[in-house]
């Protein structure tokens, strides 16, 4: 076999020879029906745990995004000077525009009014929970427990008062509890319903 020749064939173009798939990579029709057909298989055999999941998650989202929302408001009252808080809605009164519990920002006092009182101020957007989550109840610093109505946690801007705990409830008796330590600016999540301030907390 002369040199031309050996280069000639080299220079063949991939696929052409026995068995090749006339140059064109990928997967025959029978071989992705396999896949569908096992990936639809695997989904049907999650599908009910992940649907057990879902309530636990969403009450761990919950959890998670008021967690957020106290540090943010705390930091907020003390790089600002100015007094803040949060507003729990436990249960709506009638002239309330929605009967789902839900909490707020207490922005500070206006410039033009320092002394504005509390209950006077403006609310920021409400704050509403994911479906099947509600808050059962809010614990006060010295154990003082509110479980209906409203209730609101200020946080000084030296930032050592504001703490509280609240405890979110979800699907199936299942319980996360928000613990605000404002002594120590830690926020612990506890899967509980049975969390108290110890002494040294308060």
């Amino acid at each position: 076999m002369s040199w031309r020749t050996a280069l000639f064939r080299s220079a063949r173009p991939l696929g052409r020879g026995p068995g090749a798939r006339n140059g064109v990579a990928g997967f025959t029709f029978l071989e992705l029906v396999i896949v569908v057909g096992i990936l639809a298989l695997l989904f049907s055999v999650s599908l009910p745990s992940l649907k057990g999941l879902t309530p636990k998650y969403r009450l761990r989202t919950a959890a998670r995004e008021l967690g957020s929302t106290l540090e943010g408001t705390r930091m907020s009252a003390i790089s600002r000077g100015l007094w803040m808080g949060v507003e729990y809605v436990i249960s709506p009164t009638a002239g309330d525009d929605t009967d789902q519990p839900y909490y707020r920002i207490i922005p500070p006092a206006p410039d033009d009014f320092p002394d504005q009182p509390v209950h006077d101020r403006e609310r920021l957007s409400k704050q509403f929970l994911p479906m099947g989550v509600v808050v059962d109840k809010v614990i006060l610093a010295g154990n003082q427990t509110i479980d209906s109505g409203s209730i609101s946690v200020l946080f000084s801007p030296m930032g050592n008062s504001g703490s509280h705990i609240v405890i979110l409830k979800g699907v199936e008796g299942r319980y996360m509890a928000v613990k605000m330590n404002c002594i120590t600016g830690a926020i612990d999540f506890l899967n509980r319903a049975d969390v108290e301030f110890q002494h040294f907390e308060e």
